[in-house]
């Protein structure tokens, strides 16, 4: 089995590179671990790295909307015995739910329900980052999910994790191509969208998995999750969202008033000064980098740069053709066009 693993590792980067759409790589990581660990559905979510919120998500044939939130809530209050923030952290990232005592009333009140006999959660993580989870189920009366395949999805958590950051970074950083104006979403404390800007609703179709079967009142995942961590939160939750067409900002922010829990999501193109950091993250951009980086965001020339950071207009232009090199841009203009 070790050559299957080692063959799973090679293929999952160049998946990554090829896949298109989040559903593309959602797929191609799928059935690239099911060469070991067979499963009948799973449901993928992609972190944003500086806060953890959603940012990412695909399914196929998994948990419904209800259930899948059921679940996170039950995650952040810490009764999910595989929490995704412990199985990030690591050592162990991979848990799994069975048959046996210890599991009878999760399997009992959310799995057995959805028509899943068990369950299995990979953490991933690269480098020290949380990038995302994954979630493997198989239905019921299937064989549970064995030791060994535990064993052996944990030797793949982190190829996964690198393969989910190399579908971002591998997306040159470009101008985003959105033309809608900010949207504004309330969501009610019983998570539908109790009034909303027309931007707004067109704003969560493009957020959806599948945008023609959306009501306008339902939350895709990943408004649902921004919501969610503002009142966990107590206030505000932000997310930057990679697409093929450019950065999404979803910005979450209880509001005051009679009814506890509404919070306002406004959805927008992502603006360079909430995109610089996460884009540093997802891309590898060095510390220095970065501060090069922000200097170019104020349009200030080389020789500028290289005075208020104490360098070298040489190592600035090093610096430079660094950054061009990991984001995929050839110029300056094309770099603050792509922060824009």
């Amino acid at each position: 089995m070790t050559g299957g693993v080692e063959a799973i590792f090679r293929a999952l980067s160049a998946q990554a590179a090829d896949a298109v759409t989040v559903p593309d790589l959602g797929r191609a990581l799928s059935d690239e671990l099911g060469r070991i660990v067979p499963h009948d559905g799973y449901l993928l979510a992609g972190l944003d790295p500086l806060n953890r919120a959603s940012c990412l998500f695909t399914e196929e044939h998994d948990y419904s909307d209800a259930a899948a939130r059921r679940m996170a809530l039950d995650d952040a209050a810490g009764a999910e015995r595989h929490p995704f923030e412990r199985l990030g952290a690591g050592p162990a990232n991979t848990g799994v739910v069975g048959a046996g005592h210890r599991h009878r009333v999760r399997l009992r009140n959310v799995s057995v329900p959805e028509g899943f006999g068990g369950e299995m959660r990979i953490g991933l993580t690269h480098a020290r980052v949380a990038w995302g989870g994954l979630i493997l189920v198989r239905e019921r009366g299937s064989r549970p999910f064995s030791a060994a395949e535990a064993a052996h999805a944990q030797t793949l958590a982190e190829p996964l994790a690198a393969a989910l950051k190399r579908f971002v970074a591998c997306a040159p950083l470009r101008p985003s191509r959105y033309s809608l104006s900010p949207g504004v979403a309330v969501v009610g404390a019983d998570d539908k969208v109790a009034s909303a800007t027309p931007s707004a609703h067109e704003w969560m179709r493009l957020l959806a998995p599948a945008a023609s079967s959306v009501d306008e009142r339902d939350l895709t995942a990943t408004v649902w999750n921004i919501a969610h961590l503002a009142r966990r939160a107590g206030g505000q939750a932000l997310s930057r969202v990679p697409t093929r067409d450019g950065w999404i900002a979803l910005h979450g922010q209880l509001l005051e008033g009679p009814e506890p829990g509404a919070v306002a999501v406004t959805i927008q193109p992502a603006p360079g000064r909430l995109l610089l950091p996460t884009v540093s993250v997802w891309y590898g951009i060095t510390t220095r980098e970065r501060a090069v980086m922000q200097e170019v965001l104020q349009g200030l020339p080389t020789k500028h740069i290289a005075r208020r950071l104490d360098l070298s207009p040489h190592t600035v232009n090093d610096h430079l053709k660094a950054i061009y090199r990991k984001t995929g841009v050839n110029s300056r203009e094309e770099l603050l066009t792509g922060l824009a």
